[in-house]
């Protein structure tokens, strides 16, 4: 039956007159209610059999871990132009090639992947899609692949489903949702794999109107939730976020939330995760937000939003051109994670007293964490930041405090002319400039000179071990 359907599916992508779109690169995702897996179809121009990997990422910006998603792809093929299709071998890496007696061309490989094993197998919540009752919740990285050296093709996405599920993904959010099939066009695959797809009658949108751009919460709950209360925390977040940096990045923005009964012990609901016009929330449903609170907690939601300045369009070196094939060694997390806690919580939600938290974080470490330098701990942290979130946490506190000696040292120096703020001011408009990832060397120089003050010192300080 599954083998039947498979190629059903194949003969509806493999019909599609891809010569219309010659250059781009056309992905199609084919979901059926009933059944545990999606399907999916890659079309490009005509490749050389010998010369293909297909890759399965392993990592994304943001995520600082490794995760098998090759674990749950199966059936993997290519076609020739005639139809003739070879089986995909799993390389010594996360990634597929294909073996044929003669040098074949092929311009197509499909695929299928197991969303609910996928959910059972990976305990971190946040790092899973999701398949429940009429919900199908894709993160982009976790199914699509992609043929290696066409990573920077435009790419044309067509999903189709059962023909009375809506259809929502942060590509292009919007409340009036197409049912059973919709298309999207996109940039390239780093967009593709950044996006998140929400299917299912499940889904509740909601717009919320009095925005500077378009901002949306998509959410699907197993249980009673009030959309509204949820819109008006993400609205006071994004206002205080705009006020705070004088200007908005994104075009357009959607706070993804899962409130889902656990399928284990094991599994943990409460990480969320960042992405460059989105972030997604995932909890089990005691964390369902139901009735409206006016002094409602909203710190780890500025905090998401946040990352759309930093690191997402502000980064040094690893996070981006991003290494999909493993977890990139990435020296400046403390900088990603650090910088955005103390902006979010002491800044702007005036919490003064969060330096005490990180204060003490960092009292507590292990001798382990102590005695590494702020590199070499976010060079453990590129894969372990959640794994032992010691590590983490060290990270984003050592960070934290850095940023805050840098502020009192700007206030003074320009008698409260001048704040942390056009420091990080300083780090976006050099980005913008400069199109590339800072270097390690260049933070320090491009801080001082945006704000006219030289912190080197405190920046020795803090690169030293705390033991």
């Amino acid at each position: 039956m599954n083998k039947i359907i498979h190629l059903c599916f194949l003969f509806i992508s493999l019909t599609y007159a891809f010569g219309q779109n010659k250059n781009n690169v056309k992905y199609t995702l084919n979901h059926i209610e009933k059944l545990e897996k999606v399907f999916i179809t890659i079309h490009f121009d005509s490749l050389s059999i010998n010369t293909v990997k297909f890759i399965i990422p392993r990592s994304a910006p943001g995520t600082y871990e490794l995760t098998n998603y090759i674990s749950f792809v199966n059936n993997v093929k290519a076609y020739t132009g005639s139809k003739k299709y070879i089986e995909g071998n799993i390389g010594d890496g996360s990634y597929f090639t294909f073996s044929a007696d003669k040098n074949l061309y092929i311009s197509s490989i499909t695929y299928e992947v197991d969303i609910v094993k996928m959910e059972k197998t990976l305990l971190g919540s946040y790092a899973s899609s999701k398949k429940r009752k009429k919900y199908l919740g894709i993160l982009g990285y976790s199914v699509f692949g992609f043929v290696e050296g066409l990573e920077d093709k435009q790419i044309v996405l067509d999903i189709n489903t059962a023909p009375d599920w809506p259809i929502f993904s942060t590509l292009r959010p919007q409340k009036e949702r197409k049912k059973g099939t919709d298309s999207y066009a996109i940039e390239n695959y780093a967009l593709l794999a950044d996006a998140q797809y929400l299917l299912g009658e499940g889904v509740e949108v909601y717009q919320i109107t009095s925005a500077k751009i378009p901002l949306f919460v998509a959410v699907y709950a197993e249980t009673e939730i009030n959309i509204k209360e949820i819109g008006r925390r993400v609205l006071k977040s994004f206002n205080k976020l705009t006020s705070y940096f004088g200007y908005v990045p994104m075009p357009h923005y959607t706070v993804c939330y899962e409130f889902l009964k656990p399928i284990s012990k094991r599994h943990d609901y409460g990480f969320s995760m960042e992405h460059l016009n989105s972030m997604t929330a995932s909890f089990d449903i005691s964390k369902a937000i139901k009735n409206y609170n006016l002094n409602a907690k909203i710190g780890s939601v500025v905090h998401h939003i946040a990352h759309s300045w930093v690191p997402l369009r502000s980064y040094g070196t690893g996070y981006r051109p991003f290494e999909w094939q493993t977890a990139p060694l990435i020296e400046t997390i403390w900088l990603n994670e650090g910088f955005i806690w103390y902006i979010s919580y002491y800044t702007v939600l005036n919490n003064k007293q969060i330096l005490i938290f990180f204060n003490k974080i960092i009292d507590n470490a292990p001798d382990y964490i102590k005695k590494k330098s702020l590199k070499e701990l976010s060079l453990l942290g590129s894969t372990q930041y959640s794994m032992d979130f010691r590590i983490g946490q060290n990270l984003f506190s050592r960070g934290a405090l850095l940023a805050h000696d840098i502020d009192v040292l700007i206030l003074k120096e320009t008698n409260g002319q001048k704040s942390f703020k056009d420091a990080i001011l300083g780090l976006l408009k050099w980005t913008e400039i400069n199109k590339r990832a800072y270097k390690y060397n260049e933070i320090a120089p491009i801080i001082s000179k945006s704000v006219n003050v030289d912190v080197s010192k405190i920046w020795e300080k803090w690169q030293k071990p705390i033991k």
